[in-house]
């Protein structure tokens, strides 16, 4: 885990729960006591973090101090996986993969779309495009290249219908 600031640790149960965010992405929870909130969210922002104190949930008990740190966050330090990987079964598989994205929510199954990459330390990303019947998966520069070819194709369909 990425060095955080150090926090008051009164033994008191937390009220507050910040949230701390980095590049747009939620990396972490931090729980305080309502004293020591302010310092808490004064303390993230000078370590260069965004830290936003919202209410605790209803049933969720932590003492003061009590940090969570998501595991796909950039405040994780996992040089196993890769900072999009799902981390379930890794090694079962022999392969990283990030969550799928489903392409179609009106159709589950259409098309899903997602990264992985082989657990050899050479290996590179690749996406996988994977359908009900079969799959594919592409290199990253591949992937750019249809990428683009795509947004030309629905740029011209575009132009079309307008004309």
């Amino acid at each position: 885990m990425s060095t955080l600031p150090t926090l008051p640790d009164c033994g008191e149960p937390a009220t507050v729960r910040i949230e701390l965010y980095t590049t747009d992405s939620l990396d972490g929870c931090v729980y305080t006591c309502e004293a020591h909130a302010a310092p808490a969210v004064a303390a993230f922002g000078g370590a260069g973090l965004a830290a936003y104190p919202t209410c605790l949930e209803p049933g969720v008990s932590r003492p003061c101090g009590h940090v969570y740190v998501y595991p796909t966050g950039t405040l994780a330090d996992d040089p196993d996986h890769p900072r999009w990987c799902d981390r379930d079964g890794c090694r079962l598989r022999g392969q990283h993969r990030s969550r799928t994205r489903r392409t179609d929510p009106d159709q589950p199954a259409a098309l899903g779309v997602g990264l992985v990459r082989a657990l050899h330390p050479t290996g590179e990303p690749m996406v996988s495009l994977r359908g009900a019947e079969a799959g594919l998966l592409l290199s990253i520069g591949q992937a750019r290249v249809l990428r683009y070819r795509l947004a030309r194709l629905l740029d011209l369909a575009a132009a079309s219908r307008r004309a």
